[in-house]
């Protein structure tokens, strides 16, 4: 079409402000009050506004140029990679990462965002990229959800796909030892362990297993450690197993104690006497508690009283004839090597 431009004269004498103006290098055109300003161009003809090279056009404040970007620009458009549906079954445990993808028709970026349902537990989404990532949670379920792709111009897609789920067996591998059964948990198993085993999969022999009195073991810290009527400056924290030295009670009535921590299993005990000198304990009565407060007799083979070291090194080992539930523990001397004093080093076996 052919264009139409207006030509001015510009007269000295004939310009007004409220008409054309000059201002160097603005030119501005302005009507009188309560005026139009008419750009009109002959039949056919067009009215061009032109800005310059990095201008714009505005009007009334609105850039006119973003304005008919905006108007023009397209809404995003999801790709045939990024079918509306499942985008995959993954088994639980498992590390997986799948992604949507929309493009923008003006080629500017894209911007992810869940609108509606659930993303499975343990799993994120990348708003910039569209990357889903995490691990699968342990349970058999779909999960559906809406994302939306939303362009720079504020225009945007909704696309709905979902994962799938399916729980893994944490007992197919038969985890649990000796007999033990295994049942399937969230994210884990537990293990009901047949008498005389314990542990996560019942691997431990609870009859043999130390606390950790013992020296070499010291799970049992010093603090757990007491004693009643002490001889001299002897220290229950010395009565471990396998200690350099030992606890020595100043006769009738002492007793040395274990405190386990919490309520536990025990299935026996074991003692040696004061090392390196006539410290030993012949016999002695073992009792024990929940709360510290009430305390019974445990039993061995042939009744309450529990056979000592006949030297001060040897071990004796003894097993419960019924395991007690127990906190406390407690060794009383009843008999002692003449002319000496009841020492004792221990050791408490049993599953926590």
């Amino acid at each position: 079409m052919a264009a139409m431009y207006a030509i001015f004269l510009i007269l000295p004498a004939l310009v007004k402000a409220s008409f054309f103006q000059v201002d160097y290098p603005n030119v501005n055109i302005s009507s009188e009050p309560n005026g139009d300003l008419i750009f009109e161009a002959g039949q056919g003809g067009d009215v061009i506004l032109k800005p310059g090279a990095g201008g714009t056009v505005y009007i009334a404040g609105v850039d006119l140029r973003k304005f008919i970007q905006k108007v023009k620009s397209l809404p995003p458009i999801w790709t045939k990679q990024s079918v509306h549906g499942s985008l995959g079954t993954f088994n639980s445990g498992k590390s997986f990462s799948v992604s949507v993808e929309a493009k923008d028709p003006d080629g500017q970026r894209i911007v992810y965002e869940l609108v509606s349902g659930h993303l499975p537990p343990g799993t994120t989404l990348n708003n910039a990229t569209g990357e889903i990532s995490g691990t699968a949670p342990d349970v058999d379920a779909t999960y559906q959800f809406e994302i939306r792709a939303t362009d720079v111009h504020g225009k945007y897609a909704d696309g709905s796909f979902s994962i799938n789920i399916r729980e893994q067996d944490q007992c197919v591998n038969q985890p649990c030892e000796h007999g033990g059964t295994c049942t399937d948990n969230l994210n884990q198993f537990t293990c009901r362990c047949v008498h005389g085993y314990g542990g996560n999969r019942c691997e431990t022999i609870c009859s043999t297993n130390s606390y950790g009195v013992d020296q070499s073991v010291k799970h049992i810290p010093d603090a757990q450690l007491s004693a009643h009527l002490t001889y001299n400056t002897y220290n229950a924290h010395d009565g471990r197993l396998h200690s350099r030295t030992g606890w020595v009670g100043n006769g009738t009535g002492s007793f040395l104690q274990v405190d386990l921590g919490n309520v536990s299993t025990v299935y026996g005990v074991a003692t040696q006497g004061y090392r390196s000198s006539s410290y030993y304990t012949l016999t002695y009565t073992v009792t024990y508690s929940q709360d510290g407060n009430t305390f019974r007799d445990a039993a061995v083979s042939g009744g309450n009283t529990f056979s000592g070291s006949s030297s001060y090194d040897m071990v004796i080992k003894h097993d419960f004839v019924t395991p007690v539930q127990a906190r406390f523990v407690r060794f009383y001397p009843k008999v002692w090597h003449t002319g000496g004093l009841p020492g004792l080093r221990v050791e408490v076996y049993g599953c926590p």
